[in-house]
């Protein structure tokens, strides 16, 4: 749901100074906070019944992030999620990108950059926030575990083509090219296509 002040907004955090500091910052940056919930487990019921844009989830002490994701894509309406989280590996991060997850933001997230990703997301890009990823692994070794399907994505990307372009090109879904581009980002330890690709340049991935 869109309105005049920016998509409206379901926020769930187990920790009541996080979610009032949360709804402070969206509404400040212009979204409507249509619900606040403590108790995740309620969450699917509220958001099928508001229909919100966008669902930003943070601790749930009941169930994995993992298993609320799944309840809310199982029980409402298509919607974006963005999840607030402590840290992950970039397995975990990959699983929750599967799980159709738009952004993946550290809990430690400036109110700016939350905005600004939030942003993003709700247009459709997938957000993986660069404090997240795991700094001790081996850049070249996760890039080298890029599958074919994701080296000819990088490949397009690098030709400036857009999302839509290589989806055409590839006959696959619009969503599936924001899924290997995330995925793409997370084994670079790029925040954005920019990062990817010289990156990718700097492993000689691309010529």
């Amino acid at each position: 749901m869109v309105t005049e002040a920016g998509p409206s907004v379901v926020i769930s955090d187990a920790v009541p100074l996080v979610l009032a500091g949360l709804a402070a910052v969206l509404r400040d940056a212009g979204y409507r906070v249509v619900g606040e919930l403590a108790n995740a487990v309620e969450l699917p019921a509220l958001v099928s019944d508001l229909k919100p844009g966008i669902v930003v989830l943070g601790t749930t002490p009941d169930l994995t992030q993992g298993q609320m994701v799944r309840r809310l894509r199982a029980a409402a309406p298509p919607t974006c999620i963005a999840l607030l989280m402590p840290g992950g590996t970039r397995e975990s991060l990959v699983e929750l990108l599967g799980l159709d997850v738009e952004a993946l933001l550290a809990r430690s997230i400036e109110p700016a950059e939350l905005v600004n990703s939030l942003r993003r997301a709700w247009r459709g890009e997938r957000v993986v926030d660069p404090a997240l990823l795991n700094q001790s692994v081996d850049i070249e070794a996760e890039a080298s575990s890029l599958t074919t399907r994701e080296q000819e994505v990088l490949g397009k990307l690098a030709t400036g083509q857009s999302n839509r372009q290589i989806a055409s090109e590839l006959f696959v879904s619009l969503p599936t090219v924001k899924t290997h581009l995330a995925h793409i980002y997370a084994k670079l330890g790029a925040s954005n296509r920019n990062e990817a690709l010289a990156r990718a340049m700097t492993l000689g991935f691309l010529a």
